[in-house]
């Protein structure tokens, strides 16, 4: 039914787009929603960043009269020059941004290089700046938890087999770590994020403007 493989390995995925509209329900209202919030913030000649940009598929759709950066460590990078193989647990380049995205990104890096990754987006940005970061997230709520995990299961159902997702999952728990949401929050205003607010969720997944 999908393209998954015993050993999941996004590399491995023959359409990684169409996988994650399969996995994570209102994805594509989700980017049309972080494109629209992104043209209150777009500074021409400033930089545009997409941290794990993978196909580069969100930068290329923008249109803006700014520097598109994408960043990922990846095979399934495209072959262009502003796009860039970087290993993002370490410090990254970034300055001069006016909008960053981190697309469900943080989550696969280690836990103990992540309010440096923060840092480096936070010290690369204009004043006025917006940060739009997606994770995945353990509620605080443990009955809150375990209904949204199980409805997520539900909607996956409809698009892979009951082998497949449980594979997945099994195999993610080695490479995924989320953050409870309080924790992704207090993280974010530690940086020093003049404004976060969170604008998009579907089941354990959310997105938020934070702004310098």
């Amino acid at each position: 039914m999908s393209e998954i493989n015993e050993s999941f390995n996004f590399n491995t995925i023959q359409d990684f787009d169409s996988h994650i509209l399969k996995s994570i329900p209102n994805y594509d209202v989700l980017i049309n929603s972080i494109k629209s919030i992104s043209e209150y913030f777009f500074v021409d000649d400033c930089n545009v960043y997409d941290l794990g940009c993978s196909t580069g598929k969100l930068l290329k759709s923008l249109n803006c009269n700014c520097n598109k950066i994408g960043y990922d460590n990846s095979t399934l990078l495209p072959m262009e020059h502003n796009f860039i193989n970087v290993d993002l647990n370490e410090q990254l380049e970034i300055y001069n941004a006016c909008v960053v995205y981190s697309i469900f990104t943080m989550q696969f890096l280690k836990p103990t290089k992540r309010e440096q990754y923060l840092k480096s987006v936070f010290d690369g940005m204009i004043n006025g700046g917006c940060f739009i970061i997606c994770e995945k997230v353990y509620q605080d709520s443990g009955k809150v938890q375990e209904v949204l995990s199980f409805s997520h299961y539900d909607y996956k159902l409809k698009q892979f087999d009951g082998n497949e997702i449980l594979a997945k999952e099994r195999d993610l728990r080695y490479i995924m770590k989320p953050c409870n949401e309080s924790e992704l929050e207090g993280l974010l205003k530690d940086t020093g994020f003049s404004i976060v607010s969170q604008f998009w969720q579907m089941f354990n997944f959310k997105a938020y403007l934070a702004i310098k």
